[in-house]
């Protein structure tokens, strides 16, 4: 069996250089039919080749099918999603017979491939879980259950809540990640841009709410100079 499985790869191997060069020359000698055609009939073999599908997005791309190099990009899309399923099976399993670390492994893979998913929030609500059961008896759970604990505070899980619209729990993750890894310039970076954000998007507010009031106060104005009007030509 293992033999035969080497064997494949092999064949595989030697497949996937064959093609690449084959592609190549067509793509360099704008025979974009025939790069398309090639990649096709290899994804036909390999439905989830990345080499095959690379080359058929650059032919769609230049041959200005563009319809059909979003279509091609949504399959990839869903390719994704369906393999980072796995992640999240083997999480899960992972977690059932004990194995903490393994199984928050497999969560972040599902988080660092596709952080942008309403699934993602779930997942990290999974690795919360996972340092309650680990430490039944400590106290300092989050109020939150949608944070994590600290042991399990990553950049990829800052980017989701800043993603989300969650910057104050963000900031909080961020803060901790730099207190036990004070040489951290990522966490720095993303900390005192998230800052500037909230500090921008409080700022906007801020004028908003003066520009009201000061919306309001003219409005007085005018209504006061309207009746003033009126009473003296009634007069």
């Amino acid at each position: 069996m293992q033999l035969i499985t080497e064997m494949g790869n092999n064949n595989f191997d030697e497949n996937r250089i064959d093609f690449i060069r084959e592609a190549s020359v067509l793509l360099q000698s704008k025979n974009l039919i025939e790069a398309t055609n090639l990649a096709a009939e290899r994804l036909k073999n390999y439905p989830a080749d990345v080499d095959a599908m690379g080359v058929y997005c650059e032919a769609l791309i230049q041959l200005g099918r563009i319809e059909e190099m979003r279509k091609l990009l949504n399959t990839v899309a869903d390719i994704i999603s369906g393999f980072n399923m796995i992640y999240e099976r083997a999480g899960d399993i992972c977690r059932d017979y004990g194995f903490d670390h393994e199984a928050a492994v497999c969560y972040e893979k599902f988080i660092s491939l596709r952080p942008d998913t309403e699934r993602s929030r779930d997942i990290i609500s999974k690795m919360a879980s996972l340092e309650q059961e680990d430490r039944p008896s400590a106290v300092t759970a989050s109020a939150d259950p949608m944070i994590p604990e600290q042991d399990f505070y990553t950049l990829t899980m800052a980017q989701l809540f800043i993603k989300q619209g969650h910057g104050e729990d963000a900031e909080k993750i961020l803060e901790t990640i730099i207190k036990s890894e004070p040489d951290n310039t990522q966490a720095m970076a993303l900390l005192e841009n998230l800052r500037k954000s909230q500090s921008a998007q409080a700022t906007g507010k801020s004028l908003s709410l003066k520009n009201d009031h000061v919306i309001q106060i003219l409005s007085s104005w005018l209504k006061n100079i309207e009746r003033l009007k009126m009473n003296a030509a009634g007069n």
